[in-house]
């Protein structure tokens, strides 16, 4: 086997033209359920039609919970945009594209946005009782949706192959509101890429015909929620300074 990826949760390697993904969790029962979950979720993803690697089992490789998917070839958009800096429009403009057509899609099948949120904010260390309800009942005030949220969308999650740009990751998969998704997607580069996450909101402002303020609406409770993902310390305030921003 090869190495071709390190994760927090879990390492791919290549064997036999396929990719493994292995889960690192001490407990096999838990990552076994880990690997279920994030394989129905992408594999519903596949059925769909979307640019997805197909599922072919999950295992276990050495005592350890595995998915075996087809293998992409290719690098990611991200790491194709940093080399090539000046074509950066055309570059998010891409990611914004598949995100709409994820956005499109009515998804009663996959589990709630909410329900992640909800767990996110509630089970947060780093969060008082006053600033959880407060949260709490800003993200009660936003409409609920069903439309197909792909939880961690960003270029490093989209690979470019010979032929088309697929798109990976899909664990946080959910259905839910659009507006959250982008608004995560917009933190995510927003962390360190100030000038992309603006550029990224923007396009897809202009090709949803959508205000800015709709998704910004969002940031407190998606801030807050992203806090309890062990997160590092630098990040954590900076997190915090967002979820504070509307004090």
């Amino acid at each position: 086997m090869k190495l071709i990826g390190k994760g927090a949760q879990a390492d791919i390697f290549l064997h036999d033209g396929k990719a493994l993904k292995i889960y690192k969790y001490e407990d096999y029962h838990y990552a076994f359920a880990e690997a279920k979950r994030e394989a129905d979720l992408q594999e519903k993803a596949y059925k769909r039609g979307l640019p997805v690697p197909e599922i072919f089992e999950v295992t276990e490789i050495d005592g350890k919970a595995a998915i075996v998917m087809e293998y992409v070839q290719g690098k990611t958009v991200g790491e194709i945009m940093f080399k090539n800096m000046k074509n950066m429009y055309e570059y998010l403009s891409l990611t914004v594209d598949l995100q709409l057509k994820l956005h499109q899609i009515e998804a009663d099948e996959f589990p709630e946005q909410s329900e992640k949120l909800i767990r996110n904010i509630t089970d947060n260390p780093y969060l008082d009782n006053r600033k959880r309800e407060e949260l709490l009942k800003l993200m009660n005030e936003f409409k609920t949706d069903n439309k197909l949220c792909h939880g961690d969308f960003h270029m490093m999650n989209l690979i470019q192959t010979s032929n088309e740009v697929k798109i990976i990751d899909w664990v946080d998969a959910r259905s839910g509101n659009t507006e959250a998704d982008v608004c995560r997607s917009y933190l995510l580069y927003l962390n360190s890429h100030e000038n992309i996450a603006e550029l990224y909101l923007e396009i897809y402002c202009e090709k949803a015909n959508m205000e800015k303020q709709d998704i910004l609406k969002w940031l407190p409770v998606i801030a807050g929620a992203r806090l309890n993902e062990n997160v590092a310390d630098k990040n954590a305030k900076f997190l915090m300074t967002l979820v504070n921003k509307r004090d």
